[in-house]
Parts: C-alpha cells; structure tokens; sequence
C-alpha cells in the first residue's frame, strides 16, 4: 500500500514538474531606464532583459503623457544577448512616459506589461540639495549675526 502512495506522490509531482516547465515564460528581469525611475537626460534607447531568449517577435512601444504613442521606436533583441531587447528612440522632451513591452519567447509564448518612467526638466542630488540647504541656512545666521553687530 505504501508503495502504491509513493508513486502516485512521485507522479503527481512530476506532472506538476513538467506543466511548470511547458509554461514558462519570458519574464522580465532589468529594465534601463527603471520602472518608476526619473531621468534628467533623454535616454537613447530602452533595453529590456529577461529570464530566458526571446525572437524578432518581441515589440516595445513607448507613450507619451495622455497616451500618445512616440514614433520612430525601433526594437529589436540584441546581437550579443538574445535575452535583450533593445529599443533605439528619437530624442523625447521633459514629461511622463509609459514603456509597453510584449516578449515572445522562442517557443513561442507571449508575456507582456508596462511600466513608466518621468524624464524631468532638472533634477538635483539629494547631496547637492543638502548642501544647497546648509550654505542657504549658514549665509542667513551670517547675515541675521552681521546686522545685530551693526545695530549695536
């Protein structure tokens, strides 16, 4: 009996093994720029990385704020990583942009998703901001200490 147990456990988790592996799926793994990230240069292409190769297939689109789609995009996977697509896009201007991508993976099942990324005008360092904030707070005690020794 026992043994009759042991393989039908042994069965049911091959079979589960094996759904697992025919599924898969080309997921995504780094994107440049970063979902949710701020540039403050217009990026010359986006390029996507995933879990496994993906074919000629596989598309980015990228939108412009209120959706409008940017043309002159053109994607490819890469010569050296067929795990990379790679997307060449002409200059963009100050604004948010949503990244639309669909990876078809070489045995031929699609995955796709979005993200979004802002480029702005100006963006400073946080380190810079801090000593932008303490010269700014160092000139105003300068100055508040300057005009109490000259009313005295």
């Amino acid at each position: 009996m026992k043994a009759v147990i042991g393989v039908w456990v042994v069965s049911i988790f091959c079979l589960f093994i094996c759904t697992a592996v025919t599924h898969a799926h080309a997921e995504l793994v780094t994107a440049v720029p970063a979902p949710g990230s701020i540039v403050t240069h217009s990026p010359a292409e986006i390029r996507l990385t995933f879990s496994e190769p993906i074919s000629e297939d596989s598309t980015i689109l990228l939108f412009a704020e209120n959706f409008q789609p940017v043309t002159g995009i053109v994607a490819q996977v890469a010569e050296t990583n067929p795990q990379m697509l790679v997307a060449t896009m002409p200059p963009l201007t100050p604004g948010d942009y949503t990244v639309q991508w669909t990876a078809v993976s070489t045995d031929g099942h699609p995955t796709s998703g979005s993200y979004t990324f802002r480029l702005a005008r100006f963006a400073l360092h946080p380190t810079l901001l801090w000593q932008i904030s303490l010269t700014l707070l160092f000139l105003g005690a300068f100055m508040i200490l300057w005009r109490w020794n000259r009313n005295r």
